[in-house]
């Protein structure tokens, strides 16, 4: 989780960050000691501030013999055992305290450290009863904020880093977090902002990577990859040498994207992702003989992986290698059923060579194989669309496409098509339907909005069609972005995180 290793109430360059907490906190039991109806603890504290823990833990324990319930002893007590590396002593002699005395901050500093060092579930608790006390209280929201960010959760974690940000200055590993969770949640100007001044105040690999990441979310691939610079040098890993080719090829550079890629390759010869950027790259600038000599060299290493046969078979296509791209196709369907792409690809060979039946025969038979896979038939709804025109087989295809729908009512690619098919059959409302229901599944479906779309206008309701037409091209807008933001490229932990 990383961000916070500090005590409460650490300061800026202290060489002793335990002492100088510890000294802090000691000041402030010394505050109430001696106060009416207390005992003086001054003698356990100054014995710990001389780090005479042993001493410091005898003589809390003889006040305590007479005074069980004295928070403040009870405190002091676990803070001795800590000090001697005994956690679970300190922490039952914390919670003997906050039994007494709920709002104690000494006691609950102490369990809270406890509980952070060890990631006890009950963490965050302990954290938000200090806050609730101190809400601005730096170290316990940045310890919070680590936390929260550790389990996931950088939503929760950004306000409580906002909060601790007077700690930036002298621990650039809680602005790193900070960045990290601002780039989570897809804030990424900020985040690139952060993630600046963090590289500003120290040199950070993970850091660097990460801007590098923000920055080419921002779509800007030069300024990325001239961040990023500093790190292709030498040993460079794999990760960043493949963002590195991506950002090259985007930046106009494709003859740097190759040589990184082939770098990156070379340096983890059995991911599969690299031989297929590496077929994306040559398919983009029409060298498939080299793409295929790639994914071959990849075949060698990874001889069962499904996607380097079908991403071969899309190249042997484009050489008109029709016979070979079928049989590559199969073999990635035999290894992965579930690879609906290669079932694609077999009908695109066959439609490409002129032979629609042949095509079409392919997905009948595999639907009549598996009545039951709602994939399956709606490949086969699909084929029919794309075989024929007519009345007869849109009819046909609307009753796939049905049955697939009525398969799995969540898979939304089957509404997509029928709704599609609604439209062509002229029955605006049934489309209209099938595109509402697809935008419940996936809010964010474009397709279905242009099919609503139309849908509306063959109704008559065009007083709806403006204000969709303008939340269509936010959607599509949007939804290129997000592309962008889910590839392969992700944010990298820091060391110890």
């Amino acid at each position: 989780m990383g961000c916070v290793t500090s005590f409460f109430r650490v300061q800026a360059g202290s060489r002793l960050r335990r002492q100088t907490a510890l000294t802090l906190a000691l000041g402030a039991a010394l505050a109430v000691s001696g106060q009416a109806n207390q005992p003086d603890a001054g003698p356990v504290i100054q014995m710990l501030r001389e780090h005479r823990n042993p001493e410091a833990l005898a003589a809390a324990d003889q006040m305590l013999a007479k005074y069980p319930q004295d928070c403040r002893l009870l405190s002091l007590q676990g803070m001795a055992l800590n000090s001697m590396q005994k956690p679970a002593d300190a922490e039952r002699s914390f919670q003997e305290a906050l039994r007494f005395c709920p709002d104690d901050l000494l006691a609950l500093e102490g369990a809270a450290e406890i509980a952070y060092a060890q990631r006890q579930p009950v963490t965050d608790r302990l954290l938000l009863r200090i806050l609730k006390i101190r809400p601005q209280d730096p170290t316990a929201n940045a310890m919070l904020a680590s936390y929260d960010r550790g389990r996931g959760d950088c939503q929760a974690a950004l306000p409580h880093f906002e909060a601790s940000q007077q700690l930036f200055a002298s621990r650039p590993t809680f602005q790193e977090g900070y960045a990290f969770c601002l780039a989570k949640t897809g804030k990424y100007a900020p985040a690139a902002a952060a993630y600046q001044a963090v590289l500003d105040r120290v040199p950070d690999k993970t850091a660097r990577y990460n801007l590098a990441l923000v920055q080419w979310k921002l779509q800007d691939p030069k300024g990325a990859l001239a961040t990023l610079q500093p790190e292709l040098t030498g040993d460079a890993n794999e990760m960043v040498l493949a963002l590195g080719s991506r950002l090259a090829e985007e930046s106009g550079d494709t003859l740097l994207a190759v040589k990184m890629l082939r770098q990156a390759i070379l340096t983890s010869p059995k991911d599969p992702e690299n031989y297929l950027e590496f077929a994306q790259i040559s398919f983009s600038h029409q060298s498939f003989q080299v793409g295929i000599d790639v994914i071959n060299a990849g075949l060698t290493q990874l001889p069962n992986s499904a996607p380097l046969y079908v991403a071969r078979g899309v190249l042997e296509m484009q050489l008109s290698h029709a016979d070979q791209a079928a049989t590559d196709f199969e073999r990635a369907h035999r290894m992965e059923p579930q690879l609906s792409l290669a079932m694609d690809a077999l009908g695109i060979v066959a439609s490409q060579q002129y032979k629609e039946g042949a095509a079409l025969d392919l997905f009948r038979q595999q639907a009549k194989l598996h009545p039951n896979d709602a994939l399956l038939q709606y490949l086969y709804a699909e084929a029919l669309s794309e075989a024929t025109s007519e009345a007869n087989g849109t009819q046909e295809a609307i009753a796939a496409a049905r049955k697939s729908v009525a398969i799995d009512p969540g898979y939304s690619p089957a509404r997509d098509l029928l709704a599609l098919l609604w439209l062509r059959a002229n029955q605006p409302q049934r489309a209209l339907e099938q595109a509402e229901a697809a935008l419940k599944i996936q809010p964010n479906d474009d397709v279905a909005l242009y099919h609503e779309i139309m849908a509306r206008r063959r109704l008559g309701q065009t007083d709806q069609i403006q204000p969709l037409l303008k939340q269509l091209t936010t959607m599509r807008s949007e939804n290129a972005q997000k592309e962008r933001a889910s590839h392969r490229y992700l944010l990298q932990e820091e060391p110890g995180s």
